[in-house]
């Protein structure tokens, strides 16, 4: 689109050499060029160019979003396993549905920034009962966008771990976040929050250490799991 104003910014911005203005161009003629002919070309062109990309886009999305989306849910299925190895199944439930679908996309609580919350779902043994909860959180707050994680809690209330749906941080710094090294601090914790320790070095169960040179990324997926657990703990749990 941007590109099909060039030429009328070429064409009334940018000073011509006098010889080819209408003016003189008349004045040298003697003659009015057709409307057809006033017309730039290169509008034409990239007019009919935009069509045809915007059409072709349309009908590759058309073509593939179902397609799409199956991966999608397929990538978020295989996260929740990954935290929730025990469970067989993962179902939704009305009471947590009904409370995130409240929300209304709004930003999730206070003190954790811009967080949402984005489902939850029972986990399920191959016998049917609930081992635990899978949870699925995004922070806004991350250095170069979106980070998506998932927690996994059982029944004690024990937070297995976390996996990353959607990060997009800076190769090398913020990236780092998925390594073992920030990620597997989160596992196995029973704390009903944790904080960030941005020094380094540290010995309790509720410390996350933050990944040098990417505080910021550190502190988004902090609280995005801090949100996670004020969700399950105040909403999930509490509405049992």
């Amino acid at each position: 689109i941007g590109n099909l104003f060039v030429p009328l910014i070429d064409m009334f911005i940018v000073p011509k050499p006098f010889a080819y203005t209408r003016t003189a161009i008349k004045a040298r003629t003697g003659e009015k060029k057709p409307l057809k002919d006033r017309i730039p070309r290169p509008i034409i062109v990239l007019t009919l160019i935009t069509i045809i990309a915007g059409a072709a886009l349309s009908g590759v999305y058309y073509k593939t979003k179902d397609i799409i989306e199956e991966q999608k849910m397929a990538a978020r299925a295989a996260s929740y396993r990954s935290v929730l190895p025990s469970a067989a199944a993962f179902e939704p439930v009305s009471s947590i549905s009904n409370a995130i679908e409240d929300l209304d996309g709004e930003v999730y609580g206070t003190g954790f920034g811009r967080v949402y919350i984005n489902e939850a779902f029972a986990a399920k043994d191959e016998n049917g009962a609930v081992v635990g909860h899978v949870i699925n959180v995004t922070s806004a707050d991350g250095m170069d966008g979106d980070i998506t994680l998932v927690l996994g809690i059982t029944s004690a209330d024990m937070l297995t771990g976390i996996d990353f749906i959607e990060l997009n941080e800076t190769p090398g710094m913020g990236m780092r976040a998925a390594e073992p090294a920030f990620k597997d601090q989160f596992n196995s914790k029973t704390v009903s929050d944790f904080t960030l320790n941005k020094a380094g070095g540290s010995t309790a169960a509720d410390q996350i250490d933050a990944i040098s040179g990417a505080t910021v990324t550190s502190s988004a997926v902090t609280n995005a799991v801090n949100a996670g657990l004020d969700f399950y703990h105040n909403v999930i749990k509490g509405g049992m």
